[in-house]
């Protein structure tokens, strides 16, 4: 395995981490894994065996940083979901320029807030040929310790439009933010997504991600049959599934690897 580190020179310039099977490594599949809230592109516990794991099986890994997070760095209260969903946007765009990129065959690994991300990106561009969703966040039912966002959004609407803050997972945010993530949450476009998608969920994560993943799945499979997008649950699964990583990842290749042929 090789692997570099690169800068994007448009959007928010983020920083990224390629790793390749080889030097030589041309027109393979591509993995590019978004990170959630907070989050960066190290590989940890579960991405470490998802790169493996790709590397194994011939595929490529881009981890990015996210704006706001990482290398990437920017103030983290101008961050919202349409900045994340544009720098992956970016971020695929870069990997289509590359000459070990088969373009047909890039998806994404999705954590936590990063599958709004790619979820958003999916429903508004046709460039994703699978999205392996963990910890899925595609409502607005998250922060449910302070009400969520449209609460917060609600509770203090004179103050956000006099230029006022509220105070999210420990950022201060302004009404762009909020707004932002309630009008335009997956959940209002997810039967756009048109790609294969695999809900890969443990069962022990908050009641919130649960009950999005499988109200996504249900979503995507209610009107038409979606055969190549599943919901696996996993039984005792954190939220980013680093208890299970091994089993989690065998899922996700026994599922990913026909759709990469």
């Amino acid at each position: 395995m090789i692997s570099y580190d690169f800068k994007l020179t448009t959007g928010d310039k983020n920083v990224g981490t390629v790793y390749l099977p080889s030097e030589d490594a041309m027109n393979i599949p591509v993995i590019v894994y978004c990170h959630g809230w907070g989050g960066r592109r190290q590989l940890w516990t579960p991405t470490q065996v998802l790169c493996d794991n790709a590397i194994k099986a011939g595929t490529a890994l881009v981890t990015f940083d996210f704006f706001g997070c990482g290398e990437t760095g920017g103030d983290y209260q101008q961050m919202t979901y349409t900045r994340w969903k544009n720098n992956l946007s970016e971020i695929v765009t870069w990997v289509q320029s590359q000459s070990f990129s088969n373009n047909r065959k890039i998806g994404c690994y999705a954590f936590s807030s990063g599958s709004t991300a790619a979820f958003r990106m999916a429903a508004e561009e046709q460039r994703l040929a699978f999205i392996i969703s963990v910890g899925t966040c595609i409502s607005t039912h998250f922060g449910m310790g302070s009400g969520g966002p449209a609460k917060l959004l609600a509770d203090n609407l004179n103050g956000l439009l006099s230029n006022g803050t509220v105070n999210f997972f420990g950022v201060d945010f302004g009404i762009d933010f909020l707004i932002d993530t309630i009008s335009n949450a997956p959940i209002h476009t997810i039967n756009k997504v048109k790609c294969p998608v695999l809900f890969l969920q443990g069962t022990a994560d908050n009641a919130f991600r649960c009950a999005d993943a499988k109200l996504a799945y249900d979503l995507m499979t209610n009107d038409e049959p979606y055969t190549k997008t599943a919901y696996a649950p996993i039984d005792g699964g954190v939220h980013g599934l680093d208890n299970v990583a091994d089993k989690a990842m065998r899922i996700a290749f026994d599922w990913l690897i026909p759709l990469l042929k």
